[in-house]
């Protein structure tokens, strides 16, 4: 660890913080300035002149550099009897104090202005907070690190004054570019599709109104056969909307790909993962193993041909996570699975246990609820009867995707570990060491009484985890496995 850093008083980030806080705070006033649009259509033009618009913008400019340099000169920071302390606000002060034991992850990062002045803004995360505990905006990347160590260290004495030993760190996963590109044109496309479709196909029965109105859609005849009817022409233009629609979502998932995972790399250091990625805005997460609630493998038939899978570390939150605070690796190999399962649980995950399934009634749920929906549907589609051809395509997918499911559906119970199946076109594993379930419920609606099913129900810091319609011996006996090894367990679940 690099003992040239003191930590053991209250100090400020580096001076390009300045520079970070004045961007950010400008692109904020930006984004918000929106609401000032309105002006331009209520005042008359001679009410702008250009010495009240350039004295605003000044005025503007000066209230956000006074404010950087506040909010800099406001934020201090030291570490004490393994606590991380922060104090900032300029008119509201606040103190922040958090154990080293509660940190759950801590994460560097680089936006464009970072990379530019060579500074690092480091996050530190804790359990059950649903934002950023702490952002320190610019550090130097030799500060970061140290920090880093000083608030992973399980030491109990002062920590920035001893020499650690390490190990050297070592290389998991590395992803080139190609296999970015692998990862990118085998992405399940199927939401982004079907937004996408919604929104262009929106647009073009509009814009199909609107060219009747003018009288100018007898011009699109040529499209078709000349006598054809009004529904083969719907026909036609939603299969070209379709492979329109197909082609721009697969366009948007290389872009988003490549702009989120770019270098991606995974390591292991000081018993700590450590995964950087990123082109624009560069990330770098470093995950105490043990703060790992659950890891989730996830492929698909593409995928699985290529033989690569995505992997995301289920970490302890208090309600729904943003997309963009999910810890996530993309292009993984069956091998480095099998090194991530190896170095975060106990217990080896072998492939010849038995694998349990739901009740067939489980099939019976989906059915009535999709088919309810489909209903509806062609309630509203009889305004518009050229409408009620999707069905053709409609109705053999919900089969498709509803008996996928079902056949996806299974768990298998180790001695220490749940490993739990779902998915539909993809394929997505749950990996659950049994001491971190918080809490067991075994529920059973009234249809399912009927049919003796019961969903299980896990708790755990990271959400729910449903185990649906198992016949209701098995539920049982599983909820009492359950209840019996959490409660015996020894093991802390942070």
């Amino acid at each position: 660890m690099d003992n040239s850093f003191d930590f053991s008083s209250f100090s400020r980030q580096s001076s390009k913080g300045i520079i970070v806080n004045y961007f950010l705070i400008f692109f904020k006033s930006l984004k918000s300035s929106w609401v000032l649009i309105p002006l331009f259509f209520t005042k008359k033009p001679e009410d702008f002149s250009a010495t009240k618009i350039v004295l605003g913008i000044a005025l503007i400019l000066i209230y956000i550099l006074i404010r950087s340099i506040l909010l800099y000169l406001n934020y201090k920071f030291k570490v004490k009897d393994n606590n991380f302390i922060l104090k900032h606000g300029i008119l509201k002060k606040t103190n922040v104090s958090i154990p080293f034991s509660k940190i759950q992850n801590v994460k560097f990062k680089q936006n464009f202005i970072q990379q530019l002045i060579n500074v690092t803004e480091v996050e530190i995360e804790t359990a059950g907070a649903k934002t950023v505990e702490v952002s320190i905006k610019a550090l130097t990347r030799e500060q970061a690190e140290a920090l880093k160590e000083v608030l992973f260290s399980d030491k109990k004495a002062q920590y920035f004054e001893e020499v650690l030993t390490t190990k050297a760190p070592k290389k998991l996963l590395k992803v080139s570019p190609f296999e970015l590109f692998k990862v990118s044109i085998s992405e399940n496309h199927f939401h982004s599709f079907l937004l996408l479709f919604a929104f262009i196909f929106s647009g073009y029965v509009q814009l199909k109104d609107l060219l009747e109105d003018l009288e100018i859609n007898n011009q699109l005849d040529v499209l078709v056969e000349e006598n054809a009817s009004s529904l083969v022409q719907d026909v036609f233009l939603v299969g070209v909307l379709l492979l329109f629609t197909f082609v721009i979502s697969i366009i948007i998932s290389f872009v988003r790909t490549f702009l989120k995972h770019f270098n991606l790399n995974l390591i292991l250091k000081d018993e700590s993962l450590e995964i950087s990625q990123g082109l624009i805005t560069k990330q770098h997460n470093i995950i105490k193993k043990e703060k790992v609630q659950y890891l989730v493998v996830s492929t698909n038939p593409l995928k699985k041909i290529i033989g690569i899978y995505n992997v995301v570390f289920k970490q302890a939150t208090s309600g729904k996570i943003k997309s963009n605070k999910i810890i996530k690796i993309v292009g993984a190999k069956i091998n480095q699975i099998s090194i991530l399962k190896d170095i975060l649980f106990d217990e080896e995950v072998a492939e010849n246990e038995e694998i349990f399934f739901p009740n067939k009634y489980y099939l019976v749920q989906m059915y009535f609820r999709s088919f309810l929906l489909l209903a509806m549907f062609n309630l509203f589609a009889f305004l518009n009867i050229n409408f009620l051809f999707i069905n053709v395509v409609a109705i053999p997918l919900v089969i498709l995707l509803i008996n996928l499911k079902f056949k996806k559906t299974y768990f298998k119970l180790y001695a220490n570990m749940l490993e739990i199946g779902s998915g539909q076109f993809s394929t997505e594993i749950i990996y659950f060491e049994l001491f971190k379930i918080q809490n067991v419920k075994m529920r059973q609606t009234i249809f399912q009484k009927k049919r003796n099913v019961s969903d299980i129900i896990l708790q755990t810091a990271s959400g729910k985890i449903k185990i649906p319609c198992l016949n209701k011996n098995l539920a049982i006996e599983l909820f009492n496995i359950l209840l019996f090894r959490t409660e015996t367990s020894d093991k802390s679940w942070m």
